[in-house]
């Protein structure tokens, strides 16, 4: 992202297609990233049990379970590891930002399965820092830790 943002600076980029291009480009992979950092957090919840078993069969259900990265998705996701995770999950994130982060989310299947998008390159910093929360509320809501590293 930094390396968009300043190209977008040095070329006087924004409100142009380039600016949307990296804007769309940087949507896909910040979900993908989300979705892997989940998966990783769930792989590193099922190790503190210290059984293979159970750890390979969390890692296989997660990529099988999550398919989207909306909060709603994620709210039902961490839902499975017990009611009072969900709630404490959703007690740690405000509506203004998962609407900013639904908006992206939703903005990204429109880039992968439709046609492009306007969300502005200023919007996308705004759903990662959301981004960034929220993956801090899903470690906090799995008993991991206070925030990620």
């Amino acid at each position: 992202m930094t390396d968009c943002e300043k190209h977008l600076v040095s070329s006087g980029g924004f409100g142009t297609e380039i600016e949307s291009y990296l804007t769309q480009y940087l949507l896909v992979v910040l979900c993908a990233g989300i979705q892997q950092e989940i998966y990783k957090l769930s792989e590193e919840r099922a190790s503190v049990a210290n059984d293979a078993a159970l750890s390979a069969y969390v890692s296989a259900s997660a990529r099988r379970v999550l398919r989207s990265v909306g909060k709603d998705d994620i709210a039902k996701y961490v839902g499975m590891f017990g009611a009072e995770n969900k709630a404490k999950l959703n007690s740690l994130i405000n509506d203004s930002d998962v609407a900013v982060f639904n908006n992206a989310v939703s903005n990204r299947h429109e880039v992968a399965h439709k046609q492009g998008v306007q969300l502005t390159f200023r919007e996308l910093k705004d759903a990662v820092f959301v981004a960034e929360k929220i993956l801090s509320a899903i470690a906090q809501s799995l008993d991991m830790r206070g925030s990620l590293d």
